[in-house]
């Protein structure tokens, strides 16, 4: 027995991009009808038929010269829809209804002037555009007739033709079918089978994509079907099954076909046994495409200047931003270029008409509507990469001065609690608040819990930036004397060169005047150091432990400064390093001690008086001391 290897659709991403194009065009239509096309050649491989569709696909059938197979496409918009139409008795009722008009081809003789009108397919789909995944199922119809059809394999060349010159023909016409005549060793258009009287003087020559050796494929069957109608008298034809790798010759024959009446139709098979189902989210979701492009910038780091760079460090890290003002949306933007996708920020401001000219995530209408700063920062990051993970927190930092009365202990407890949990969840935090004061309970946080923390700080025309030493001073790896490198646990913070505590530093002063005042371009600036600080950081193979060197190798990033303090007027820079201040008033092992003691019962009494810092740092005994010194030359001048 003969049989045929049946076609196999392989729908590829091209061709479900455009069908959420079309899907979208059409809005509220029901369900989306489209006429298809697909040019095979005869160059398939494996053991499959590839009915192949692409975006060309739905190009204008009346313009394909090329076109050798076309169907349609009946997109569903809800599953149930697809569902509905997928039932056994629904899919019977379109095999039938897409036979019939083959079957009309072959009956009035029209696919002797279009012999692509034998072969036809349909498509019923659903595709899920919020999910990106895709179901198909495919009909391509072909006869069971006439039946018991059986095959002898033959060699090309005992037809005595040219296997290139059948090739050629093709490519030239684009007819799927067509003849050569034995008796003149001509090729002959495919009209020209019905003047033919004996099966013998004729080879039907079909471009047919079987790449299953001496097997031909399922478009032959409809074409055995057309000859079987057309010579009621034949009991056998002979087919060449062109390929480009290699025709094969068959002669089918089949026993006296059963009478068949012109308005019946012949039974049809042609349907997938399963559905098809796609998930394209990875290909298609928007979303999708802007993580890999942005993954591709950062990747071309790797590829083209640093094969050894980790980059997941990058994309793993979680940061956490004091202040969404200026500092800390630019700090935020520019992180978000290295694939940095997690992000927190923390500010109780709302965003002003002054803002968004200088404050990159924000804009006219945040002001207008008044929102956060920290809500505005957190939902525009994530407009400009959706993939980000931005949250915000609608909290007052609380700081040293800033006197609180005894009713509101029990939201200043809550308040610290819930800035202590912010720190422990994050890698990195940076400090970019408006206020001196503001960055100590961030400091003396990230100091109890070993996080890498950043201050970031600029004036009129000055900008610094330090990376806080990591840890408690009592437990910093010791320093050699003969390295100029100061291992991170021995770094500053932002107060260590500090002889006073912070107090209110907004207390005495006018509007104009607690507002900062700065060059334009100075938190550009600042927030780019501080960024790229951090990406030098990560790549020490302990990011715990990079050391502060002028060594440009420190990482392959080159060096990392401990501190970065610029200069507009000059547009200089320098990076000093500084050693920690035991008894600094913000990473000091007193106050940490004291904190650990007492929690948020400690920063109250700070905010009532900062001077408790000074005396539980040991600061107001240096500052007697230093007192005691200035008294005694005082009376030596006496004298």
């Amino acid at each position: 027995m003969a049989t045929f290897v049946p076609f196999i659709t392989r729908l590829d991403t091209a061709f479900w991009s455009t069908v959420n194009k079309k899907s979208f065009t059409i809005g509220s239509l029901t369900n989306l009808r489209s006429q298809l096309q697909h040019s095979y050649l005869y160059d398939t491989v494996g053991s499959e038929c590839s009915l192949s569709l692409n975006h060309e696909s739905f190009n204008s059938i009346e313009n394909s010269k090329d076109l050798t197979i076309s169907g349609s496409l009946l997109l569903f918009n809800t599953a149930e829809g697809f569902k509905a139409a997928a039932t056994a008795e629904n899919k019977q009722k379109l095999l039938e209804a897409e036979a019939l008009k083959i079957w009309n081809a072959i009956t009035s003789h029209s696919w002797l002037q279009n012999p692509k009108l034998l072969s036809t397919f349909s498509i019923i789909s659903f595709a899920d555009l919020k999910k990106f995944k895709y179901y198909s199922l495919t009909c391509v119809p072909a006869f069971v007739y006439p039946k018991d059809i059986e095959q002898e394999i033959n060699t090309v060349s005992n037809y005595n033709l040219d296997d290139a010159s059948l090739l050629s023909y093709h490519k030239k016409t684009s007819s799927p079918v067509f003849l050569f005549s034995k008796k003149s060793s001509t090729i002959l258009e495919i009209f020209d089978l019905k003047n033919q009287s004996s099966p013998d003087d004729v080879v039907i020559v079909i471009a047919d994509p079987s790449p299953v050796p001496n097997t031909a494929g399922w478009v032959v069957r409809n074409v055995l079907a057309a000859v079987a109608h057309l010579h009621p008298s034949w009991r056998h034809c002979h087919v060449i099954s062109l390929r480009s790798s290699g025709s094969v010759g068959i002669k089918f024959k089949w026993a006296l076909p059963d009478e068949q009446n012109e308005l019946t139709v012949p039974k049809a098979v042609g349907w997938d046994k399963t559905p098809y189902s796609v998930n394209l989210r990875d290909e298609l979701d928007p979303v999708k495409l802007m993580d890999k492009s942005v993954n591709l910038n950062v990747s071309l780091i790797k590829w083209r200047l640093h094969p050894d760079i980790k980059l997941e460090r990058y994309s793993e890290l979680k940061v956490l931003i004091f202040g969404a003002g200026t500092l800390g949306c630019n700090i935020a933007r520019s992180l978000s270029g290295w694939g940095i996708k997690h992000f927190s920020f923390v500010d109780n401001s709302t965003v002003s008409y002054s803002n968004p000219v200088r404050q990159s995530l924000c804009e006219f209408e945040d002001a207008r509507l008044e929102r956060g700063k920290a809500e505005t920062a957190a939902a525009a990051l994530k407009r400009s990469y959706p993939s980000i993970q931005a949250n915000a927190y609608k909290l007052t930092v609380p700081m040293p001065g800033h006197t609180i009365d005894e009713k509101d202990e029990a939201e200043l407890e809550k308040d610290v609690k819930k800035i202590e949990t912010l720190v422990k969840e994050h890698d990195v935090v940076f400090l970019a608040l408006d206020s001196r004061e503001a960055r100590w309970l961030p400091t003396v946080l990230a100091t109890k819990h070993r996080k890498i923390a950043i201050s970031v700080a600029i004036g009129f025309d000055t900008y610094v930036v330090i990376r806080h030493g990591i840890g408690l001073r009592k437990d910093s790896v010791p320093h050699e004397s003969t390295s100029e490198a100061v291992p991170y646990s021995q770094l500053s913070c932002y107060f260590c060169s500090d002889v006073t505590a912070p107090g209110n530093s907004t207390v005495d002063r006018t509007l104009d005047q607690q507002c900062t005042v700065s060059r334009p371009g100075t938190s550009f600036i600042a927030s780019g150091n501080a960024c790229e600080l951090i990406a030098s950081v990560l790549q020490y193979p302990d990011p715990l432990q990079t050391p502060a060197s002028p060594d440009d190798n420190t990482t392959m990033l080159g060096s990392v400064p401990h501190q970065i303090r610029g200069f507009l007027s000059k547009f200089q820079q320098i990076l000093p390093i500084v050693k920690r201040f035991e008894r600094c008033v913000g990473c000091g092992d007193a106050i940490a001690q004291q904190y650990q003691q007492n929690g948020w019962k400690f920063v109250r009494d700070v905010m009532n008086s900062s001077s408790k810092l000074e005396k539980v740092s040991g600061l107001d005994e240096l500052q007697d001391s230093v007192n005691a010194i200035d008294i005694d030359f005082e009376e030596d001048d006496e004298e």
